[in-house]
């Protein structure tokens, strides 16, 4: 054997660890790399990652290999928080951001313990312990006519299902003011006072929150 071909099987020998650890059974480049953008329905090794890396910032997403409806809302809380357009698309500045551990809740009240935040510049609902957020949802809260009530409440009473004006699983934190799912949650505030969740996150936030715990709403 030559020197050149031992040379060159000695560098084809080396860059194999490399080219295998940068692919993956799905063609796709694992991070770090270049950055891709995620769409709805999407699956793979990658998606997997993103999804990981947006619940380790506190936002929710699916768990698994796909890019479904909970990792979209996950996206759009994320744009709220961060004042980006307000959409369910992950394009690759955002991914990258994620990627880097970037774009995360800064919860305002840390001494609270574990408690809830709903800051109505943003338009979600954090759930928070020490200075941490644990799950953040994109909500609609009241509209300028109907504004939702400002200041330091506790979660005091619930009503499961649906009742006659379409709010579901609704928990109480004053009066008639509820955090509660409901049939239209758009990027803006539009509800009668109330704190809207979609349908879908709702059972889930209702589980979440506890009899007496803290609310703050700013």
């Amino acid at each position: 054997m030559s020197r050149r071909t031992a040379a060159l099987l000695l560098v084809a020998v080396l860059a194999l660890p490399a080219a295998a650890q940068a692919k993956k059974p799905n063609g796709g480049v694992e991070w770090p790399g270049k950055p891709e953008a995620f769409h709805m329905g999407e699956c793979g090794h990658n998606v997997a990652t993103f999804n990981e890396h947006l619940r380790r910032l506190g936002y929710i997403a699916n768990r698994g290999r796909c890019f479904k409806a909970k990792t979209g809302r996950g996206v759009l809380a994320y744009r709220k928080v961060n004042g980006m357009a307000r959409s369910m698309r992950a394009g690759k500045a955002l991914v990258k951001r994620v990627f880097a551990g970037r774009g995360g809740y800064r919860v305002r009240h840390p001494g609270a313990g574990r408690h809830v935040e709903a800051p109505l510049s943003k338009q979600v609902l954090v759930f928070a312990k020490g200075g941490k957020a644990s799950a953040i949802y994109p909500v609609s809260s009241g509209k300028s006519s109907t504004p939702t009530v400002t200041g330091h409440f506790q979660f005091i009473r619930t009503e499961p299902g649906y009742n006659s004006h379409g709010m579901y699983y609704s928990f109480y934190f004053y009066g008639g003011y509820a955090v509660h799912g409901y049939a239209s949650v758009p990027d803006y505030p539009a509800s009668h006072g109330c704190i809207r969740t979609f349908i879908a996150d709702q059972p889930e936030i209702y589980n979440r929150i506890r009899f007496g715990e803290d609310i703050f709403v700013f």
